[in-house]
């Protein structure tokens, strides 16, 4: 089961590392709690946007077989479990909240604000992993041909062309965040 969740979380986690990495050199952070607010953040921001599946199973559609299910595993405390479950089923949820374009968009404002105006290094570090790790999700879902899951709020083009050019620009964002962080 632990074998499962951890290849679940390859990726994103090792992502979450490098963004921690990076931002810390790019500070030149050498204040310990900072670093430490860098490191929590970065790290709350990989697993932020699996709040999705129990928004979904607790408020959203309580009802379906699969909200069913999944808050069986949270009534039995089987944490592997749901992660595994949620991985499985992640294109059988319709309209997820936060994993969309919608949310990305939001982030992304949100970015700008909290980048430029707050001296919180916390809500930095968490807002930009949880974009970074919604970009990879994107770039995951297009490659596996779900990307009109993605887009479900927004009533985008679904060609190649408008995809690439919006995926280019929420990475070119998060990019000039980053310097700017």
């Amino acid at each position: 089961m632990r074998n499962k969740v951890s290849h679940i979380y390859r990726v994103p986690l090792l992502l979450s590392v490098t963004f921690i990495i990076a931002l810390i050199a790019l500070r030149v952070e050498r204040d310990y709690l900072n670093i430490a607010q860098i490191i929590l953040g970065g790290l709350t921001g990989t697993f932020l946007l699996d709040l999705d599946y129990l928004l979904h199973a607790f408020f959203i559609d309580p009802t379906s077989q699969i909200s069913k299910k999944l808050a069986e595993y949270v009534k039995h405390k089987d944490y592997g479990g749901f992660l595994n479950f949620a991985q499985e089923h992640k294109y059988d949820i319709p309209d997820k909240t936060l994993n969309s374009a919608l949310f990305q968009v939001v982030l992304a404002a949100a970015g700008i604000f909290i980048v430029w105006s707050s001296p919180n290094i916390f809500m930095k570090a968490l807002l930009l992993s949880t974009l970074l790790n919604s970009i990879y999700r994107f770039i995951e879902s297009y490659v596996e041909g779900k990307s009109a899951v993605w887009f479900w709020s927004l009533k985008i083009d679904q060609r190649k062309s408008a995809i690439f050019t919006y995926g280019g620009l929420i990475i070119a964002l998060f990019t000039v965040l980053m310097i700017f962080a």
